[in-house]
């Protein structure tokens, strides 16, 4: 860490105008010479110390300064707000000569207490005469007709945090001179906080409906094809989703529309299927409840119209998701020629158990028990009219054409207003818009709420069934959030309702049908991204080839793309956005798991070689494929394709022979990998090779002319090493080593004596 001072900037030492300056002056007035040596250097010390601190300071100071004149900024919170909650009892109906009772719950959210006031209670002169006009008024607020106070309730005071219910009792006189219909209520507190709401006032004789509920049994937006495990537990759980939904129909009259991807999720799993799921499941099939079977993951069968499609998009399979060892208790398949079992005799040690495990078929797990056929609920009610003609043509085991339900809000209707409806004879079950909407928000609403939001289920019965020439029809819609409590409140309040009876789907579909068609206009965007989805199976269809069982990876696929369509998508785009990325992401990520690794330079200096390439495979099926090498010119001769088998998770070597042809130079192999097919698998991959075969031969030349001029030098040295010894003969005669003797060395025969014996 640098010292505060001299990390500073600060000069250390009498710079001009720092502190030699001051140090100088001081010394001036002290006296240089009353001042002794020892006590010089002390003074100066103390200088230098004060001098260090002051500098020292300053900088704290101008840091502390800088702190308090820049604070971080600290976001302003929301203030917050008396909140309002009117409620209506008796779902909001008023019999013929009953009182007005309403419950206002007035909460206080803020910090401080609030004083005592009172409530000012408004009802509309006229009724509402449409479900157009009612959502109006409940979203915005606006109202064609003047309101009229009707009550003041004393509110107490309030404490920060706490809550009060206020009760308005409005008396029959206080109602007198209006007429039965729907009329808008309202709550104000403190001039600026206000909760609308509306009642239906009755006539003495309700008018008669027959009116039948449509459930969705489905488990949301999902990515996947089936639903794992870990979902299903928790789906079906004591507080589960799937749970709640059949507890919200169970002894009711509601018509139930089933995911067939929730059934089939439960039967792939066998014996290690979760005991609430099953028990659910044994619950679904023993409901009396009438009931139709969604498409898979309750698609939207009108983007597939608008993408083009004649034909709906189906699964494929599912045996992907199913193990043989799940399915060991069931009843095993017996041998389709008993007697040539019974004749066969078992290998010597061999298994003698003839039984084998089948898994069920594709029908058997999507099937929905008792559930009719040929129906069709597109998204939000909405298919277009070359969509209704598209899903009116659909197969049926009937042979007679598919019913399309619609909503009221994307249908035009003649005067009569009935479920039961038909565009140019294509039967469609028209349902409407305004009651379903509000029972859907009363299924999701939270317990105490349950109330204020069934008396708009009334208001929007009352102005739909005021003149019905049939069975209507309202569904729940895709329910975002569901509760038990809350569910079963949404249905009671329709059957509730006087003159309200309950039908079957049987009745609706066998009523007179009025005249209606679609008003609905293609979704281009849905289609769009619909096209995309295809667009993905298809690459995943080409790449399948390369596994040994192409629907390991076509069969997910299929039913992912089912699940990404769901109807339910629609109502969350954002989310749908990013389901669709991260799909195109796994896509991508799928198409990219099987490639050759990008190789290095190869530097060739022999005539034949092998050159080694690995192929990754990060799927977890083995995979076969064709390397395809192509050289750019003709120095390199390259074995053009090789098949290979590159096992699941690991890098496959491959050695491609090769062989230099005429001279030397630089060769760029194109290698790329190719399905049994004929697609290409990943991305084209490029070898360097940088030839010098000859450097071979010129090696082994060079190194035989080292080893013949290595025996050639030494071959020669010995030829002149003996000539000179030869030489040496010749001029001073043969050396005889005679030892050490200087007598007999020093003793030189004399050249050409003869010898005499008698010396002897």
């Amino acid at each position: 860490m640098k010292h505060l001072f001299f990390g500073s900037g600060v000069r250390r030492g009498s710079a001009p105008g720092g502190l030699g300056v001051r140090r100088d002056t001081i010394h001036s007035r002290l006296g240089a010479g009353t001042m002794s040596t020892a006590r010089r250097r002390v003074v100066e010390r103390l200088r230098g110390t004060a001098a260090l601190l002051a500098v020292t300071t300053t900088l704290v100071l101008a840091g502390a300064t800088g702190a308090v004149a820049s604070p971080s900024p600290t976001p302003t919170p929301t203030p917050a707000e008396p909140t309002l909650v009117l409620a209506p009892l008796a779902h909001g109906v008023v019999a013929a000569g009953a009182a007005l009772t309403s419950t206002i719950e007035v909460s206080n959210p803020t910090s401080t207490d609030l004083a005592p006031t009172s409530l000012t209670v408004e009802l509309s002169d006229s009724p509402l005469t449409t479900s157009p006009e009612l959502d109006e008024w409940i979203d915005n607020g606006e109202l064609a007709t003047e309101a009229s106070v009707i009550d003041r309730p004393a509110v107490p005071a309030i404490v920060a945090g706490d809550s009060e219910i206020v009760v308005s009792t409005v008396a029959v006189e206080a109602l007198a001179g209006r007429t039965p219909g729907v009329y808008a209520l309202s709550a104000t507190y403190g001039g600026d906080v206000v909760s609308r709401s509306a009642v239906v006032l009755q006539g003495d004789t309700p008018t008669a409906a027959a009116i039948g509920v449509i459930v969705a049994v489905t488990a949301g937006p999902q990515t996947d094809g089936l639903l794992s495990a870990e979902d299903l537990t928790t789906l079906t759980g004591t507080d589960g989703r799937l749970t709640d939904i059949l507890a919200g129909v169970a002894g009711t009259s509601a018509i139930l529309a089933v995911d067939p991807a929730l059934l089939a999720s439960i039967r792939v799993l066998g014996d290690s299927v979760p005991a609430s799921a099953l028990a659910w499941l044994d619950r679904l099939a023993a409901l009396p409840n009438e009931r139709f079977a969604l498409q898979f993951g309750d698609a939207d069968v009108s983007v597939q119209a608008d993408a083009g499609l004649t034909a709906l998009l189906e699964p494929t399979s599912l045996d992907y998701a199913m193990s043989e060892d799940d399915f060991v208790n069931a009843t095993p398949t017996p041998s389709p020629n008993p007697s040539a079992t019974a004749d066969a005799q078992p290998e010597e040690g061999g298994d003698t158990d003839t039984d084998t495990v089948t898994l069920p078929d594709l029908d058997e797990l999507l099937a929905v028990p008792g559930a009719r056929a040929a129906m069709y609920w597109p998204a939000q009610g909405r298919a277009d009219a070359n969509a209704v003609n598209v899903l009116a043509q659909q197969p049926s085991a009937t042979g007679s054409p598919a019913t399309t339900l619609l909503s009221s809000a994307e249908t035009e209707r003649s005067e009569a207003r009935a479920a039961a409806s038909s565009a140019e004879g294509t039967p469609l079950l028209v349902y409407e818009a305004g009651s379903s909407s509000a029972i859907r928000a009363t299924a999701a609403a939270t317990e105490g709420s349950t109330q204020a939001t069934s008396a708009l289920i009334s208001a929007q019965i009352a102005l739909e069934a005021s003149s019905p020439s049939g069975p209507l029809l309202v569904t729940t819609e895709r329910m975002a959030e569901v509760s038990a409590t809350s569910l079963r409140a949404a249905i009671d309040t329709v059957f509730s309702y006087p003159g309200v009876v309950p039908t079957t789907l049987s009745a609706l579909l066998s009523a007179e049908p009025a005249g209606a068609q679609s008003a609905a206009q293609p979704d281009e965007e849905a289609a769009t991204r619909l096209d995309t989805l295809l667009a993905g199976e298809t690459s995943i269809a080409e790449f399948s080839s390369i596994i040994d069982d192409p629907s390991l990876l076509t069969a997910p696929e299929r039913s992912d793309l089912l699940q990404l369509i769901g109807a339910g998508w629609r109502d969350e785009p954002n989310a749908w956005q990013a389901a669709l990325t991260a799909h195109a992401e796994a896509t991508t990520t799928t198409l990219t798991s099987v490639a050759i690794q990008e190789p290095s330079t190869v530097q060739l200096v022999s005539p034949e070689a092998v050159l080694p390439f690995f192929v990754r495979n990060d799927l977890p099926f083995a995979a076969n494929v064709v390397l395809v090498s192509t050289p750019d010119n003709l120095r390199l001769d390259v074995e053009r394709t090789l098949t290979v088998r590159a096992e699941p998770g690991v890098n496959t070597r491959v050695e491609v022979p090769v062989r230099a042809r005429v001279g030397s130079g630089e060769v760029t192999i194109e290698l790329r990998l190719l399905s049994p097919t004929f697609e290409q698998v990943g991305p084209v991959q490029r070898a360097q090779v940088t030839v010098r075969a000859e450097w071979e031969r010129i090696g082994i030349i060079g190194l035989g002319a080292i080893i013949v001029l290595l025996l050639g030098a030494g071959f020669i040295r010995t030829i002149r090493r003996r000539r000179r010894t030869r030489a040496a003969e010749s001029v001073d005669g043969p050396t005889i080593d005679q030892g050490t003797n200087e007598e007999n060395t020093a003793r030189e025969p004399e050249p050409d004596r003869p010898v005499d014996r008698r010396d002897e």
